[in-house]
């Protein structure tokens, strides 16, 4: 009886956390104007703090996380999340700051998903582009990966 209890009070309490997400701050024409035509809206999910949606094609998707920065600065914030392993690169002159993910393959699963993260009205903002966005080809997967990044540094920066 006493784990039936408890797992009714996780269930409970999960829910308590699992909310509507929020429309999404960018649209389907947002996402075409930098990554070309063919994306739909896709997933949106919200926990707690921590919002998420993905726009898709049938090559790839974007995914967009937003969540509180608790005050803090992005350095400061992408130390405190991530593995040892992932180094930042400051956007030259960007308002928000924005710091571009590398990652190193031969230590990491993720280092074809570029991605970008910046700090906008206290908002931790991270975009990444998951998929087959480079056609298997390695010989032009960093090139491309590179292309991906500075696309999503020209994405409207949001919270507006």
């Amino acid at each position: 009886m006493k784990k039936i209890f408890y797992f009714l009070l996780l269930i409970v309490s999960s829910s308590a956390f699992a909310q509507q997400a929020d429309p999404c701050p960018l649209t389907v024409a947002d996402i075409e104007s930098v990554f070309g035509k063919g994306f739909t809206a896709g997933e949106s999910n919200k926990f707690g703090d921590i919002s998420s949606w993905k726009f898709s094609n049938q090559k790839y998707s974007i995914q967009i996380n937003m969540n509180s920065a608790y005050g803090m600065k992005v350095d400061d914030y992408n130390k405190m999340m991530s593995p040892k392993t992932v180094t930042w690169k400051a956007v030259a002159n960007d308002p928000d700051q924005a710091r571009i993910e590398i990652r190193d393959a031969t230590k990491d699963d993720l280092a074809g998903t570029p991605a970008i993260v910046y700090i906008r009205k206290d908002k931790y903002v991270r975009l990444q582009v998951l998929g087959n966005y480079y056609d298997m080809d390695n010989s032009k997967k960093a090139r491309l990966l590179d292309e991906m990044r500075d696309k999503l540094v020209k994405l409207k920066r949001i919270p507006l």
